[in-house]
């Protein structure tokens, strides 16, 4: 236990300021910089020494981070979801205005450019992975969902312009 006291005591700052830059933000830095250390306690007999022990810390902090950020993608990917099928209880029509706003999601959807209206349709319509759409096209799961997050705005923006 003091020589994992000793490594807390010598690599922290090292590791906080890395997890810092790739966070940019103090709180989640410390927050990760101590799952970190947590983890690599736990984990000392697995390291192999293949790297210096700074280079495993701070691969442990980055996956921390990792991990985070897709959760947080995919909550927010539910969160998205769910908000377009959740229907108002104040509204006594909402079948049809659920329908009425589907339509013109449908019409803005498909006067978008190629790819953005496939894309779109692949995934609200088709509700395929972003990993599906991406082998459809030959390209990468970050292209697929850069392309449906823009195709999506391009539609919200329709949308408000229509409302106008």
């Amino acid at each position: 236990m003091e020589e994992f006291e000793e490594i807390y005591r010598t690599y922290f700052s090292g590791v906080w300021r890395y997890l810092l830059k790739l966070t940019g933000d103090e709180s989640l830095a410390e927050e990760i910089t101590a799952e970190t250390f947590f983890r690599a306690m736990n984990a000392m007999k697995s390291f192999r020494q293949q790297s210096s022990l700074y280079s495993w810390l701070c691969a442990i902090g980055r996956n921390i981070y990792l991990d985070q950020m897709r959760e947080r993608k995919k909550r927010a990917e539910i969160t998205d979801t769910a908000m377009m099928r959740i229907p108002d209880p104040r509204d006594r029509n909402e079948e049809a205005q659920r329908h009425r706003q589907a339509e013109e999601i449908l019409s803005a959807a498909g006067r978008l450019k190629e790819p953005y209206r496939t894309v779109f349709l692949l995934r609200y319509i088709e509700q395929q992975s972003f990993a599906e759409i991406a082998s459809r096209y030959g390209r990468t799961e970050n292209w697929a969902c850069v392309t449906c997050h823009r195709a999506r705005e391009m539609v919200k923006k329709e949308m408000t312009e229509y409302e106008e």
